[in-house]
């Protein structure tokens, strides 16, 4: 049934400008002509962010991904959109929530006047607008702007009875979504408002979808700066596992070049003269005294290399009685050229002015064997390198130590009772025994033997 309403301030009819003209005025002004979401590109693209948001929160939560076609999600129950509808007849607006709640599923709000309506938007969420122009305190269409500002996604639709191509351009400047003139027939009515309604739901469906898209982008990049952090901290973790196991690479290089030296020795004299060719080419022109622990504690120059300093009686006794005692106590020591000058003694001074010195004791089963003492000018001081190749040597040259004096106490026993186990009274001499000796391979670190100046 068709219900026609008539302004009761403007009965006349408009005869030049009818509902079409209004139409193709509104659809040439308004951008929110466009067909709703979810029929067209726009609409995909939304569809297509509502998913992306779902996967990104999924994959935040560290969730295996599930697809999103085909998910079943339990129905949403939705609130029944609220009406507001402003006009100073009372007539109209009961007959207007008449028409409307008889065909669509809603709440009608009524206001007479601007002030009434501005007050019931302050404290009520208002998905539509239905406004008459003229108002006794002021335009209708001055509504439309307030009630984005409280719901941006709102919808409103102004009616007058003076239609007119600039009032409808003006209205829907302001905001609305469609200009509705009086008289206006229910069907009319109905058709707008739910027209509105759907724009109202397709534009808080696509707000909602942007806000889920933007909390998800939030929380991605929270996860990729949580990402980025344990990245950083596990390669600064293997940035310093292969330092450390470069070092403990360096050391075993260096020990298991010292080993094959001093395996190659056939005497302690070539023994030692070895290791000071070693230590030498490794830590550099150094002066070097090689101390061998005797009975009951007590220490003998085994070896002396002279770099800058010879090694007469008068310096090696002092050190003996002053370095050495040091690095027995503490198995290792280093001096700066400043640290020797406060820790060394006076007879030392004289001889290790301006020296930096360093020292190591050599230990085979918790028995001290020997001690290496090396100095030089502290303008070309021992570096940290330096200290740890001499400390990663020391058990080495310990062993090696230990080896030298048990072969030479199983040579004295072969001598006492005869290389080959019998009686030296045999009648048997080392003459009448065939000689196979090798021609020996000559070797760059017996350089001191051969009277040659070092080769390095």
């Amino acid at each position: 049934m068709k219900k026609d309403f008539q302004e009761r301030k403007e009965p006349r009819r408009i005869e030049k400008l009818g509902d079409g003209a209004i139409d193709e005025a509104l659809l040439a002004s308004s951008p929110e002509s466009q067909p709703p979401p979810g029929n067209s590109t726009r609409g995909k693209l939304d569809q297509a962010a509502g998913e992306l948001a779902l996967l990104a929160e999924n994959s935040c939560k560290g969730e295996k991904m599930a697809p999103v076609v085909g998910n079943k999600k339990a129905p949403v129950q939705k609130k029944p959109p609220q009406i507001l509808v402003v006009d100073d007849e009372p007539n109209l607006i009961e007959l207007v929530g008449d028409v409307v709640k008889g065909k669509i599923d809603c709440h009608v709000l009524s206001a007479k006047d601007v002030a009434e309506a501005r007050k019931i938007m302050e404290t009520t969420h208002v998905e539509l607008l239905v406004a008459d122009v003229h108002l006794p305190d002021g335009n209708g269409t001055q509504l439309v702007s307030a009630l984005r500002k409280h719901n941006p996604q709102a919808s409103a639709i102004v009616i007058t009875g003076e239609p007119s191509v600039d009032r409808a351009i003006s209205a829907i400047r302001e905001g609305a979504v469609d200009f509705l003139p009086k008289p206006f027939d229910a069907e009319a009515l109905v058709s707008r408002v739910n027209k509105a309604l759907e724009k109202q739901s397709a534009l808080a469906r696509q707000q909602r979808r942007l806000d889920r898209l933007r909390e998800a982008v939030k929380r991605l990049n929270d996860a990729r700066r949580l990402v980025s952090k344990k990245v950083d901290l596990l390669c600064n973790d293997l940035i310093s596992a292969y330092g450390e196991l470069s070092k403990q690479l360096d050391v075993v290089r260096t020990q298991e070049g010292f080993r094959k030296l001093m395996g190659e020795a056939k005497d302690l004299e070539q023994m030692l003269c070895h290791a000071m060719d070693w230590l030498l080419r490794q830590l550099g022109y150094s002066n070097v005294a090689i101390y061998l622990a005797g009975e009951e504690g007590e220490y003998q120059l085994g070896a002396y290399m002279k770099y800058t300093t010879a090694g007469e009686p008068p310096l090696t006794e002092a050190m003996k009685e002053g370095i050495l005692r040091k690095v027995n106590a503490d198995s290792f020591v280093y001096y700066s050229a400043d640290e020797a000058r406060e820790k060394l003694s006076a007879k030392e001074r004289g001889f290790l002015e301006g020296q930096s010195v360093m020292g190591v004791t050599s230990t085979y089963l918790g028995e001290v064997l020997g001690a290496i003492i090396m100095f030089r000018d502290g303008k070309t001081p021992f570096t940290d390198d330096d200290a740890e190749a001499l400390k990663a040597i020391s058990p080495i040259f310990a062993t090696a130590l230990a080896g030298m004096v048990r072969g030479d106490d199983e040579e004295g026993d072969e001598e006492d009772f005869g290389a080959d186990g019998g009686s030296m009274l045999d009648g048997s001499s080392d003459e009448e025994k065939p000689k196979n000796k090798k021609k020996e391979k000559k070797n760059d670190a017996d350089w001191w033997k051969r009277g040659e100046e070092p080769p390095f």
